[in-house]
């Protein structure tokens, strides 16, 4: 049996309520929090709906996973032949690693899971309500599941960005430091990131200006972006942006957000291979971006940053 330490209890307890506060401002009126740690979590997509309830007790996240438990409330009398509970609920326990909240990686997880469903579903024209669907072939068949290729090339991609003379920047706004780091390629998909320091909006706008002169960014299937800065009056202003890629640029920002990073802007650039990577795309986007982060020398470069109220922008 573990027992805690008084220090330990209470960085569960900062942990746990850190990761409440994340959950509430990324999911709104999709979660409910009850007393005596009860986290209820309604996890959506077209055709679907689970319900994820989780119990947080003292020996989470230092040593174990929350308590947790899926619930089909899909709007069908056959969704137990499409959603592998069993697999989901396998999986999310696989994610926990001792010391690190995970509820946020769970939704993420479910919420792909159930979108690669949608995307079976609409490719073979069929309904959730089929009772002939058998689950392990509707899993295997998305593990698979490909879209037409593109023609992309990796090796036409830049690494620098060059300015022709009537692309450059107005002087009223200074060229941006702009760190690009190198390309990571994952099943035919390529992304890059790039980092600048920001301490106001129009630094955000220049360097996102900046990086869109570049025929090949501004041609990306995406350009996930995050910030985070101290403005004058020193609060912390943070947002992002998820250009299409639904909730990369919220885990883009709880990133930079982990690091302790500030005054920084990150912007990942992805062109899609023509393969789905479902979950992975978020682990690609966080690790190239954190690579980067530590490469430009930003983040080993910041102060401790002290605790501060946040205003989103």
């Amino acid at each position: 049996m573990v027992v805690l330490t008084g220090i330990e209890k209470e960085q569960n307890v900062e942990e746990q309520l850190n990761e409440t506060e994340l959950l509430s401002s990324m999911f709104d009126n999709d979660v409910s929090i009850e007393d005596g740690g009860v986290v209820t979590i309604n996890i959506k997509s077209n055709h679907f709906l689970l319900v994820l309830r989780c119990l947080y007790h003292e020996l989470y996240p230092s040593h174990e996973p929350p308590i947790f438990t899926l619930i089909d409330m899909t709007n069908n009398t056959h969704a137990s032949h499409v959603i592998d509970d069993i697999l989901l609920e396998s999986e999310c326990t696989k994610l926990f690693t001792p010391g690190e909240c995970v509820v946020y990686q769970w939704v993420v997880y479910i919420t792909e899971y159930l979108e690669s469903l949608d995307v079976f579903v609409a490719a073979n024209s069929i309904s959730p309500e089929s009772e002939d669907t058998e689950s392990d072939k509707v899993i295997a068949d998305i593990e698979n599941l490909q879209l037409l290729e593109d023609e992309f090339n990796a090796s036409e991609i830049p690494i620098d960005i060059v300015y022709s003379e009537e692309s450059k920047p107005h002087k009223s706004h200074p060229t941006p430091n702009i760190y690009t780091g190198s390309i990571l390629t994952e099943r035919k998909s390529h992304f890059q990131a790039h980092v600048s320091r920001v301490s106001c909006k129009k630094d955000i706008d220049n360097t996102m200006r900046t990086l869109l002169k570049n025929p090949k960014i501004a041609g990306a299937t995406h350009n996930i972006m995050a910030y985070r800065y101290v403005n004058e009056s020193g609060t912390l202003a943070q947002d992002y942006d998820d250009d299409g890629e639904a909730k990369a640029g919220g885990r883009l920002l709880e990133l930079i957000d982990l690091m302790n990073v500030e005054n920084l802007m990150v912007v990942v650039t992805r062109w899609y291979g023509g393969v789905l990577l479902g979950p992975a795309r978020f682990k690609c986007i966080n690790n190239i971006a954190k690579t980067t982060i530590i490469e430009s020398g930003f983040h080993g470069n910041q102060a401790d940053a002290s605790k501060k109220k946040k205003k989103k922008k």
